[in-house]
């Protein structure tokens, strides 16, 4: 039996969608039928949200793959950018939504420009750009936008001087010509990526990130050739909800959601691919995902286990539970064990004990990767989470209100509390609706081994069933250790 190496960082794949190896990350990614329409060319504008770690920036790549790879898209111009390169390109000032949606329909267009400036061997100057203002953009409306940027930039280069003259090739009038009436003209695939990388919940970064999605609907639906497609957190959504105009960009979001099963598929095909890579000749490099799952699994992780009440348990069934079905928890999981079981030179797989040794560092990466992602929604959430250190793992809707008065409210008044996700606190009720809202408690079935989570039914907290106590809730597997609950 082949003997594999548990610290080797492709093992369990890059925990960065974007950072991936695209050839690797295609022959390892699991399809969800969520995402036909992202794929589709006939879709002009599609929005995939979800929250961090569950593989907004990996679809992307996913798509730039296909893109460059399948001969049913021909050859569009694909460009892949990050919402911070695409601000660096400007100044965004103020909160104004109408002038920000027009300069970001100009900072589009002037990397589109770039772009197809390069792949005719044109080096085009910031000055040559700032040309691409909002009379052009209307001017150029339902004609192919590649085609009509750069004759329109272009045909101006001859009043901008000699010297700039000199700079373009003495053939660009046929370049472009030729360029127009080839299919590369026809198709550009913008694929943006962390627009709002730094938002923080007050009106200038609702302003500017709202207003980035209104001028994508525009452009999208008011030039030919081009697709756009985007990623934006859950949460961030929610704080945009209010804005005018983005109720009818509800249509094209794609939420991400994952199954245990897809989750188990992932996780074995990325085994699966290292194996194949490394060992092509191994008896197990032709093993199926469909039919071979648990022996590929069975060849890193050690089972069975006992885990929630069963004696005949799959490790993997722990790894699900400890990822909250985020594909980047679990690879961050794994990955920790490896390494704290290649320690012994004689292990050769992960057990449950490794697991269970390193839940406290990764408790501790999971509370920040709160921290990092919600702050924006609660200026405490620091505080709110500790109210929960050293209490217990399982609560009532009374128990877990007590907790929180006893832990975090007592000595404050209703004024003391910040806003709630955008609104003003009214009582203990918001502050336990937004701990499952995050994902840190979940309500957990009579059997103990199923969870309904916030996607699944985001009123369940605020329901009759939970005010009567008949909701048993849960602290999320992955933080208990961290907060010392046993």
């Amino acid at each position: 039996m082949i003997s594999i190496n548990l610290r080797d960082k492709k093992l369990f794949g890059n925990e960065a969608g974007e950072d991936e190896d695209l050839e690797h990350l295609n022959a390892y990614y699991i399809e969800n039928n969520e995402f036909d329409d992202f794929y589709d060319a006939n879709e002009k504008l599609s929005i995939v949200s979800a929250r961090k770690g569950m593989g907004k920036s990996a679809l992307l790549s996913r798509l730039e793959y296909k893109l460059n790879k399948d001969e049913s898209y021909g050859t569009p111009i694909v460009i892949r950018v990050k919402g911070n390169e695409l601000i660096g390109l400007g100044c965004f000032n103020g909160s104004d939504h109408a002038h920000l949606e027009n300069y970001w329909k100009q900072i589009i267009c002037k990397k589109i420009l770039m772009e197809a400036g390069a792949r005719i061997g044109i080096a085009l100057s910031d000055d040559q750009m700032s040309m691409v203002e909002l009379a052009e953009l209307d001017n150029i409306k339902s004609k192919n936008i590649v085609g009509a940027l750069l004759s329109r930039t272009l045909g101006k280069i001859p009043f901008l001087g000699v010297e700039l003259k000199k700079s373009l090739p003495a053939n660009s009038e046929n370049l472009l010509k030729r360029y127009q009436e080839s299919d590369d003209s026809k198709n550009v695939w913008i694929l943006i990526d962390d627009i709002d990388a730094k938002f923080q919940n007050n009106a200038e970064s609702q302003a500017r990130v709202g207003s980035f999605f209104s001028a994508i609907r525009s452009l999208a639906f008011d030039y030919k050739g081009l697709n756009i497609r985007t990623t934006v957190r859950s949460d961030v959504w929610s704080c945009l909800r209010h804005l005018e105009d983005l109720d009818k960009l509800q249509q094209y979001i794609i939420n991400i959601f994952w199954t245990k099963r897809q989750m188990r598929d992932m996780l074995a095909q990325k085994i699966l691919v290292y194996i194949v890579n490394n060992y092509p000749a191994a008896p197990e490099a032709r093993y199926k995902l469909a039919t071979d799952y648990n022996k590929i699994l069975d060849m890193v992780f050690t089972s069975p286990i006992e885990w929630a009440n069963s004696k005949d348990a799959k490790l993997f069934d722990a790894i699900s539970a400890f990822s909250n079905r985020r594909p980047r928890w679990m690879g961050q999981l794994c990955r920790m064990a490896g390494k704290k079981a290649k320690e012994n030179s004689l292990t050769r797989k992960i057990t449950l004990e490794h697991i269970n040794y390193i839940l406290s560092d990764f408790g501790a990466n999971r509370r920040d990767d709160l921290m990092k992602e919600h702050n924006h929604q609660f200026d405490e959430l620091h505080q709110l989470i500790d109210a929960l250190r050293a209490t217990k793992k399982e609560f009532s809707c009374s128990d877990l209100e007590e907790t929180l008065e006893l832990n975090y409210l007592r000595g404050r008044t209703k004024d003391d509390v910040p806003m709630v996700d955008g609104k003003a606190y009214a009582g203990v009720e918001d502050l336990a609706d937004f701990l499952y809202k995050l994902g840190l408690i979940s309500h957990i079935h009579l059997d103990g081994k199923e969870f309904t989570h916030f996607t699944d039914d985001p009123d369940l907290y605020r329901s009759t069933e939970n005010r009567r106590n008949n909701v048993k809730w849960s602290l999320h597997p992955s933080y208990r250790k961290f907060l010392n609950i046993h």
